[in-house]
């Protein structure tokens, strides 16, 4: 019984919110018809794809070194497996471009940044 009456209110209440769209603008116009979305559309539509792109430099530019890149920097341009187990910190993530990486910032962890081919592009503490 408490659920109909539930679900009745909701409806009566969500009622309310749609209204029908006005056919013209303040000014009386007819708002213009907005162009036809097809397949070609879409797959060609890349303007906005360099705005989430991430930032990838080279070498964290943030002040002082607290996750040990210094010891690694000699492996930028190197496949990431090879670098060795002990020059690595006790806290560190190897991160390809479509990884995805959690937003917390530890500045004691190493992020090693790679291409799609494992090879080292950079270094970023956090």
């Amino acid at each position: 019984m408490i659920r109909s009456a539930f679900i009745a209110a909701c409806a009566v209440g969500l009622t309310g919110c749609g209204g029908v769209p006005s056919e013209t603008d303040a000014d009386g116009q007819a708002p213009p018809e907005p162009a036809p979305v097809t397949r070609d559309t879409a797959a060609n539509d890349t303007a906005g794809d360099a705005l989430v792109q991430p930032e990838w430099d080279a070498l964290d530019r943030v002040g002082a070194d607290t996750c040990g890149m210094r010891v690694v920097r000699g492996f930028l341009g190197q496949p990431a497996r090879d670098i060795p187990a002990e020059r690595l910190p006790e806290m560190f993530r190897i991160l390809a471009p479509t990884d995805n990486a959690t937003m917390d910032y530890v500045e004691a962890r190493l992020n090693i940044l790679t291409d799609g081919d494992g090879r080292v592009i950079g270094f970023k503490c956090g």
